[in-house]
Parts: structure tokens; C-alpha cells; sequence
């Protein structure tokens, strides 16, 4: 798939507004030539900004940009909540395309990275809760925003999570992610 770079995201259906950053493919090339370069600081907080994929898909998608029999491979998302409130995707690839191919992310998307800080419960944060808690939500958003409440160190997020792992369901289909999100919020709130 391919999407412009700040275009509205629309490969699969989400819980939250977000833009597209990094989708890139062989109609656009490879975006971002009217972009500074990025900076080694820039790819620092790329990479550990990009911890955990959401939206994993059963296949693959080769890099178009790589010779043919040895393009780099990736599946799934990864999602960037900054603290100004915006919220991207970019395919796992993102970080490949960066390294090897000379990719510029945005700058406004780079300069939000940059707001250094952890992220404050937000209309987002909530509507992640919410969706998480609602049984009669999207049970895939209800996966999704196991992985995505990580992003905030809040006791909200710990509630939410607590009380997702009581879902027989949920705990069944996603119990290991419903753990691993709440020891990332746990470890970030006693910092």
C-alpha cells in the first residue's frame, strides 16, 4: 500500500483519526525529498519511539525500492502518539526506508517527536479505554488498543488493562499483549 505522507490514514479501519506517514511505494517514490535530512537525533527518537506493531497482517510487503530478490521484508504498524495531540501510522518498514533509502518523515511529524515528555491522558488515551471496556466494540479495536494504551503511564491505563484481562475473550485472544502493555505503563509510572 501507498499513501501520501500527512494524507488521512485508510489502509484498515481504526478507533482513532491518524495521518499516514512512511507508506511508500513506486507511484510517489520515495517521499520527502523537499524535507531536511534527518538527523541522527531524529532517528534516535524515530526508532524508540517505535516500540511496539500494532496491525499485524498474516503476509508481507517487499520494499519496491530494494533489488529484487533481496528486499527487506516487514509486516504490521507501527503508531506515533505525540504529546501535541497528533497521532500517525507508518508501516514497519518506516524505519528501513530512513536507513537505506534516504526517507524524510515530515518535519512537522519530526519536530512532534521531538516534545520530549510522557504523554498526558488525552481524548485519545480515553477513547482507547473506552473502546478497550466496550464488549460490544470492534473486538479487533478492542486488540489494538491493548498494544496503543501503552503509550500513556497513567492508573487509568492500569484499570483499563486490569479489567480487559477479566474479559474472558480478550484474555484468551490477546492475554500476553493485555500483560505486556501494563508492565510497560507500571515501569513508566515509577520513574
Amino acid at each position: 500500500m501507498e499513501y501520501l505522507d500527512l494524507s488521512p490514514y485508510e489502509y484498515a479501519r481504526f478507533p482513532l483519526a491518524l495521518r499516514c506517514i512512511g507508506w511508500l511505494g513506486r507511484e510517489h517514490g520515495v517521499q520527502g525529498s523537499g524535507e531536511p535530512p534527518v538527523t541522527a537525533a531524529e532517528l534516535t527518537r524515530l526508532k524508540a519511539a517505535a516500540q511496539r506493531l500494532g496491525s499485524v497482517m498474516l503476509g508481507v510487503h517487499e520494499c519496491e525500492f530494494c533489488p529484487e530478490g533481496s528486499a527487506y521484508q516487514g509486516t504490521g504498524e507501527f503508531r506515533y502518539y505525540l504529546r501535541n495531540g497528533e497521532s500517525y501510522s507508518a508501516p514497519m518498514m518506516v524505519l528501513h526506508y530512513v536507513d537505506a533509502h534516504a526517507y524524510r518523515p515530515p518535519l512537522v511529524f519530526r519536530e512532534g517527536l521531538a516534545e520530549t515528555g510522557d504523554l498526558p491522558w488525552d481524548v485519545r488515551a480515553q477513547r482507547l479505554s473506552d473502546v478497550l471496556l466496550d464488549a460490544s466494540e470492534d473486538f479487533d479495536f478492542r486488540c489494538q488498543a491493548v498494544i496503543d494504551l501503552a503509550n500513556w503511564p497513567d492508573a487509568r491505563a492500569v484499570d483499563a488493562l486490569d479489567r480487559a484481562a477479566a474479559d474472558e475473550e480478550l484474555a484468551d485472544i490477546v492475554g500476553e499483549e493485555i500483560h505486556r502493555s501494563r508492565e510497560l505503563v507500571i515501569s513508566r509510572l515509577k520513574r
